[in-house]
């Protein structure tokens, strides 16, 4: 820990630490370096009240990235426990990005588990939050929450608001250069052409897809799409 709880130095050091194990999708290392992170904050002891709102913030960050590496390895009932107790946390953190984050985080955990209004009323609060902000971060969480806006709006066969808010996050995320989120926009984008019986636009969005996770380094992720349009007869070359 640093000698002062500062929430900005210690983000950086779970990105370097934990999530870069979730991004190659080493989840179960991923895992085990966000419980010695959040073992090392909460054995931490605030000197004063900013520091005690800065301890907060980083266990609503850390909760919330291992409840999303739970979620994606399908342990869900313990997996929205922690997303409601990093909401909980981020609240009483008074950190208005890391607040939004959390709500992003729950909101997308509602609409992939058929809470579709749920969902939307959070994102949407999430998007407003973010728009407050015109650092990187806030970019980058507006980016995130218009994409899973897009994906909710998906499922709920509203194919023009998903195209728009699809389309504002490819905008958004390639100008700040998120490469994972401007694949993840056209992998979402590729899923709803499909769905919408239009072979050729996803099998375009595929490609773009593929290639922004492969720039990114994200090859394992790169190839599982690959192979999943193979089993569909689809060029990837």
């Amino acid at each position: 820990m640093p000698r002062t709880l500062n929430f900005k130095e210690f983000e950086e050091k779970v990105d370097e630490q934990a999530l870069s194990w979730e991004m190659k999708g080493q989840l179960e290392k991923a895992l085990r370096a966000y419980d010695k992170l959040l073992a090392e904050v909460e054995a931490s002891s605030p000197a004063n009240h900013h520091e005690n709102k800065e301890k907060k913030a980083m266990i609503a960050y850390l909760l919330m990235r291992k409840a999303g590496v739970l979620l994606q390895t399908e342990k869900t009932e313990p997996g929205e426990r922690l997303m409601h107790k990093a909401l909980k946390e981020a609240e009483q953190s008074c950190n208005s990005l890391v607040i939004a984050r959390a709500k992003l985080g729950v909101g997308v955990f509602y609409g992939s588990t058929g809470r579709l209004e749920e969902g939307e009323k959070l994102l949407t609060e999430a998007l407003s939050s973010f728009s407050k902000g015109i650092d990187y971060d806030s970019k980058q969480g507006y980016g995130w929450t218009l994409l899973n806006l897009g994906g909710l709006y998906g499922k709920q066969g509203k194919w023009t608001l998903a195209e728009q808010r699809l389309d504002e996050a490819v905008k958004l995320l390639e100008e700040i250069g998120n490469w994972v989120g401007v694949a993840s926009a056209y992998e979402l984008k590729a899923k709803h052409n499909s769905a919408k019986g239009n072979a050729a636009a996803a099998k375009k969005d595929s490609q773009k897809a593929i290639s922004f996770f492969e720039k990114q380094g994200m090859t394992e992720k790169a190839e599982a799409l690959k192979k999943e349009l193979r089993k569909k007869n689809v060029d990837v070359r």
